[in-house]
């Protein structure tokens, strides 16, 4: 997974309302995945990296 597929998958999970990293699922971020045609998270770095992103784009709201 790329940083850019990160940011897109957690734009997506922002744009639906998942904006607290905490309570964001595997199968949410999959689906935002899919969603935003971005490669699926695969393992914990990749999940992490994607919770970062929602992070900064919740901070910057």
């Amino acid at each position: 997974m790329t940083a850019y597929d990160a940011y897109r998958t957690a734009q997506a999970l922002a744009d639906h309302g998942h904006l607290d990293p905490d309570a964001v699922t595997h199968t949410d971020m999959d689906a935002a995945a899919d969603y935003a045609g971005a490669d699926r998270p695969t393992d914990s770095s990749d999940r992490h990296t994607v919770r970062i992103a929602l992070d900064a784009i919740e901070a910057g709201r």
